[in-house]
């Protein structure tokens, strides 16, 4: 059994506590679900309690853990001529976020495809992020981006929206290495050029190493979280996986790796401070 611990990092009493994490990207499968879960991990890991709240469309609502807030993004069109406009459809996850600015929980969004420019809007309408601000707090944002030239250019454009709309936000880039060819640090001309398109952003930026079948995929099926399975002993590995024993291990033992290389560097460049450690 693998007993992971994340070790949380105390922030500079110039540093606002982190209340939300919204995770963003302009395509779809890029692994934003998969990024907000392991955030989630992160933060709970350190003794942080944690809401999530789906920005989906409503045809996707069972494949997430029924206490989790949703935002249906199929009914964005409609909401564009309520009372508040889009911004009604935040009323419970709004509610949820004034609870972590008093130090409750931290919120996790995550933004399915689409669910970015939700967010943006709310936020330029209602000030979300200054207000936050205001509170002592901070809404950070994870910009997931794919080591290639358009997805980067993309994600450009994305952190440029994200100043223009929530100038008190946080923005911490994420690049998901989403095959074994994409290693971080490589020094091909794809790696140059997206290095040159992101370098110029000044924004904080972590690498999500590649993680195959051998590990996420294995446990899909059991609806587990990564805590859990990181914990699991080998009859309860064996019955998630439905595979042998060797088999199960090996991969809580590469999903471990994996989940480790990403928070260390959530500790190194995302401090904060949870009241309720």
């Amino acid at each position: 059994m693998h007993e992971t611990i994340s070790k949380s990092v105390a922030a500079p009493t110039s540093e606002k506590r982190i209340a939300a994490v919204a995770v963003l990207g302009t395509s779809t499968s890029m692994g934003k679900s998969t990024i907000s879960d392991v955030t989630a991990s992160f933060f709970r890991a350190a003794g942080v309690a944690v809401h999530t709240v789906r920005v989906e469309s409503g045809r996707r609502r069972a494949e997430f853990p029924a206490g989790d807030s949703f935002v249906d993004l199929d009914r964005v069109e409609d909401a564009v001529h309520a009372v508040g406009g889009v911004a009604s459809l935040f009323d419970e996850p709004w509610r949820r976020i004034k609870d972590a600015m008093t130090g409750r929980h931290v919120v996790v969004i995550d933004c399915g495809a689409g669910g970015q420019d939700v967010l943006l809007d709310v936020a330029g309408s209602t000030g979300l992020a200054d207000v936050m601000a205001a509170g002592g707090t901070c809404l950070s944002n994870l910009i997931l981006v794919t080591p290639d030239a358009e997805s980067t250019r993309q994600a450009a454009r994305l952190v440029a929206e994200v100043r223009e709309r929530m100038p008190a936000a946080g923005i911490l880039l994420a690049v998901n290495h989403l095959n074994p060819g994409q290693r971080p640090g490589l020094d091909t001309p794809q790696a140059r050029a997206v290095s040159a398109i992101l370098k110029p952003l000044g924004v904080a930026r972590i690498d999500i190493p590649f993680c195959g079948a051998q590990a996420l995929a294995a446990f899909a099926d059991s609806r587990r979280s990564i805590l859990e399975i990181l914990r699991a002993d080998e009859a309860q590995l064996v019955r998630w996986t439905r595979k042998g024993e060797l088999a199960s291990l090996a991969a809580q033992a590469h999903l471990a790796a994996w989940w480790r290389a990403i928070i260390d560097q959530f500790g190194t460049v995302w401090p904060f401070a949870a009241p309720n450690r």
